[in-house]
């Protein structure tokens, strides 16, 4: 299995801590942004493979944050995360995001896309 770079943004440090351990767990290498505009500084720091971006957060939502991402980096692997029902989320669907997870999801969802680019 191939070691991946993930970038975990979520503003909920008890989720962040939990998506990061379980990742970490399976092997990867994982950094944690608690927020959009701190997950862009952080890809221009470091190449992610994969990234799982909360939609509601402070200072920069990750609908933006997507694009903003994926304006530098149009090949970036970006996993949306949401409790709620979001009409932006389908724009950055339809624009290349790989998936949709809904909250609460189950752990082993993520570990599942994760083996999807080991």
């Amino acid at each position: 299995m191939t070691q991946l770079n993930i970038l975990v943004v979520e503003d909920d440090p008890d989720l962040a801590e939990s998506l990061a351990e379980a990742l970490g767990l399976g092997g990867h290498n994982v950094g944690v942004a608690s927020n959009g505009a701190e997950a862009v500084k952080r890809f221009e720091e470091m190449k992610y493979d994969l990234s799982f971006i909360d939609v509601r957060m402070p200072v920069m939502n990750g609908v933006d944050c997507f694009f903003a991402i994926r304006a530098r980096y149009p090949d970036a692997k970006i996993v949306l995360m949401t409790g709620f029902k979001e009409p932006a989320v389908e724009t950055a669907l339809k624009a290349g995001a790989l998936a949709l997870l809904q909250k609460p999801f189950r752990m082993e969802e993520v570990m599942k896309i994760a083996r999807q680019f080991q």
